[in-house]
């Protein structure tokens, strides 16, 4: 009977204790602070986000526009931002074979005979990896657009408890690294934390540092030869989306890192790396500069990027799909004259 007593008492303090460390560390949030261990106590973003009305995406719909893109595009959250200003259909498929994206290019208007505009989207340290890839002509690149069902952006994080208790091991390291004085770039599984040089641009708890995806700094291996080849190979694209008229606009993201670089307490990277929309600009590729645009709103748009997340917020989604829309616009424009 006493073994019985002190097996219970025993397993309830382990149940309690994980409770309050769940009340402690917050339910998880951020694919950041997922992967890296780190709290959404000190991460997770605070202030009320404006919503976003996602609109719903079926395959069914004759698409004036086509977005190829990666998560930065899964959600159709910018893509409701065009379509709610520009009234047009637009349908998104999923980066899957960057081999065979010349020949899905090629032949998009036997799909989609209505298409206008076929808009590329990738985040910055994929550029290379995405368009340096020898094309494989006889192959496809995406069969199946994303199918989303119409929901809003949340407003408010959800900090309630009634959440699974955390995975031990994360639970742990998050208390460590929350406890940590973070004062010099520091590394916790694939993600680099960094000291800022100020606070505010975030509305976290400690707005004071910055999180960011460990790939972002693949960018100091990249060289002049590497950049040239693949913004010669969109180059090539949109000449074959023309030649079945199509206009072809790329857009890349920028990495969180690049867009706050300018308030890094240490610098990124002893040289820059090569500037890819600089180097578009150069070919004369149709593009929309999303590094100058956010770069430009950073300073004073607080969780342009989420906090605990390598995504943009809702205000960045909304600065791109407007400045999307905005080209769509300006294309149009011209064409009519």
């Amino acid at each position: 009977m006493q073994y019985i007593k002190y097996f219970l008492s025993t397993g309830l303090i382990v149940i309690l204790v994980f409770f309050f460390l769940g009340l402690f560390l917050q339910p998880l949030n951020g694919d950041l602070t997922r992967i890296g261990n780190y709290s959404e106590n000190d991460f997770g973003w605070n202030a009320r986000q404006p919503q976003i009305a996602v609109k719903g995406s079926v395959n069914e719909i004759t698409p004036d526009v086509i977005v190829l893109g990666d998560s930065f595009s899964a959600g159709n959250i910018w893509q409701s931002v065009v379509m709610e200003k520009r009234r047009c259909n637009i349908l998104t498929f999923p980066w899957k074979n960057p081999n065979s994206l010349e020949y899905w290019v090629i032949s998009l208007k036997m799909t989609y005979p209505t298409t206008k505009y076929l808009v590329i989207e990738t985040v910055e340290r994929e550029f290379i990896p995405r368009f340096n890839t020898p094309q494989n002509l006889k192959g496809t690149q995406n069969e199946k657009p994303v199918i989303i069902t119409p929901y809003k952006t949340a407003s408010i994080r959800d900090t309630s408890t009634l959440h699974p208790m955390h995975d031990p091991v994360y639970a742990i390291q998050a208390i460590v690294n929350s406890l940590k004085n973070i004062d010099k770039i520091s590394r916790s599984g694939p993600t680099i934390i960094t000291p800022l040089n100020r606070k505010g641009l975030f509305s976290n708890r400690k707005s004071d540092l910055l999180i960011y995806y460990n790939d972002d700094d693949r960018k100091k291996n990249w060289n002049y030869d590497e950049i040239k080849k693949a913004v010669a190979n969109t180059r090539r694209l949109r000449d074959l989306a023309e030649r079945n008229g199509i206009t072809l606009i790329m857009v890349v993201v920028p990495d969180k890192s690049t867009a706050y670089g300018q308030f890094f307490k240490s610098a990124q990277f002893r040289y820059p790396p090569p500037d890819v929309w600089a180097e578009l600009d150069k070919e004369g590729v149709a593009q929309l500069n999303l590094k100058k645009i956010l770069i430009s709103a950073v300073g004073y748009t607080q969780d342009l990027y989420y906090p605990n997340d390598t995504h943009l917020g809702p205000r960045g989604f909304t600065l791109m799909g407007e400045a999307i829309s905005n080209r769509l616009h300006d294309i149009e424009s011209i064409s009519k004259k």
